[in-house]
């Protein structure tokens, strides 16, 4: 006799890069299945004995389950690999989010005060201003944040690290400066158009700005991950920069590392990638196309790889379309140690051991040999939010109770201490 599989299920797909609830409910030959966009998609179910099988082709879904028990386990094929999953009768219980233990409350023993001012396109920017208690001059330090569309805290996961880098060090004395991105939060302009380049030149116009002010003083950089380089490109190019702080920063290009960085964060979760040498070779020649002189060269290229690849029909587009978008162009043709290696303030590198994201096995000698009067520190056990971690899988992030490791607060602030 056939088990009996009809209604609701539910789980979690852990692709390494993010954690995915999972709604799917059974019936007869059909499969409903809940995105995470809120749609709702009917796919064919195809039993086998024991075995299931329904796919949704546009995301680049498919499951191969049995059922054990009381649960569907399996593997679900998902961007180039086949991830364990599992999943169990019913529906999920609703998510309870609890404040982070370092989740910062006022009243705060400085000053906070929201500011604006103009951004490289001459559209406006809107930050967080915090400056210690007295009169000063105050010395201030520009933070910079991650990639991706995020806010002047750098919110992601329930994790708010750029609120609290700024309350550390206000705390010890500087002032900061802290502002959403164009096109995010309160900020104006577009973020959909924006490359690295131009996230550096607001960086610039935000330094240009806080000069104007007779209560601030010298100013000093720093950013975390893509913020890294955009502090150490503007730092170089700007004699008066007091010092620079990069925390996880690249240093070789994404196409040089892909052999053996690519799939680790999916390998650390029990993915199993197929087709290695298939999929690394059409990425690697994806990166080579964003490469070219215009955005319509980059995307016939990117047609061209993908349609030889035999891609999807249903998302090749859009994959083209993400090579030939300005942020991708200009990191492609990045030199991603060039800030570094014109620095002539103080510098200080934060690796983490656990980062998947920027791996100091991959990048570490080569930012060590970019400049040797830089202080460059690899701190144990930490990911690349810096965190303490457990795999470093950024799909990790959320459930990580720490915001900042307290070893990466006193490294930082200590040698900003000390300048």
């Amino acid at each position: 006799m056939t088990p009996d599989i009809s209604g609701d299920w539910h789980g979690v797909l852990d692709t390494g890069a993010a954690k995915v609830k999972l709604g799917v409910r059974l019936e007869g030959d059909t499969a409903w299945i809940n995105r995470r966009s809120g749609a709702v998609d009917a796919l064919p179910l195809r039993r086998d004995g024991d075995r299931i099988v329904f796919e949704l082709l546009p995301v680049d879904l498919a499951f191969d389950l049995r059922l054990a028990g009381d649960r569907l386990q399996g593997t679900c094929f998902h961007n180039s690999v086949d991830f364990p999953v599992s999943l169990a009768r019913g529906v999920a219980p609703p998510a309870v989010h609890a404040a982070r233990p370092q989740t910062l409350v006022p009243p705060f023993p400085y000053d906070v005060a929201g500011i604006s001012f103009t951004g490289a396109d001459g559209s406006m920017r809107s930050g967080t201003l915090t400056r210690p208690p007295g009169p000063g001059p105050h010395r201030v330090i520009v933070l910079s944040s991650w990639f991706g569309e995020v806010d002047r805290d750098q919110t992601v996961a329930g994790h708010k690290p750029m609120a609290l880098w700024a309350d550390q060090l206000t705390r010890l004395g500087f002032a900061t400066l802290r502002y959403d991105k164009r096109g995010v939060g309160r900020s104006e302009g577009r973020f959909d158009t924006a490359s690295t380049g131009d996230f550096a030149a607001d960086l610039a116009a935000a330094i240009a700005f806080l000069r104007t002010r007779s209560d601030l003083g010298a100013v000093g950089l720093m950013g975390h991950s893509e913020g890294a380089h955009i502090s150490a490109d503007i730092a170089a190019a700007d004699p008066h920069v007091a010092f620079c702080v990069m925390m996880t920063p690249t240093a070789l290009p994404d196409e040089d590392i892909l052999e053996t960085e690519m799939f680790n964060a999916a390998r650390v979760v029990g993915g199993v990638p197929r087709d290695f040498d298939r999929t690394v070779g059409f990425v690697r020649a994806l990166c080579e196309a964003s490469k070219a002189p215009t955005r319509e060269q980059t995307l016939a290229r990117a047609r061209e790889i993908l349609t030889a690849v035999a891609y999807p029909s249903e998302r090749l587009e859009l994959r083209a379309a993400i090579a030939a978008t300005p942020w991708q162009r200009y990191w492609a043709t990045h030199d991603h140690t060039a800030g570094l290696r014109g620095l002539i303030c103080p510098a200080l590198v934060v690796l983490a051991e656990k980062d998947l994201q920027t791996p100091p096995r991959a990048h570490g000698a080569a930012i060590a040999a970019a400049n040797a009067a830089a202080t460059v520190v690899t701190l144990p056990g930490l990911n690349h939010l810096l965190q303490p971690a457990i795999t470093g899988a950024p799909s990790e992030y959320a459930e990580i109770e720490t915001s900042l490791a307290p070893e990466a607060i006193a490294t930082v602030c200590d040698w900003i201490a000390a300048r």
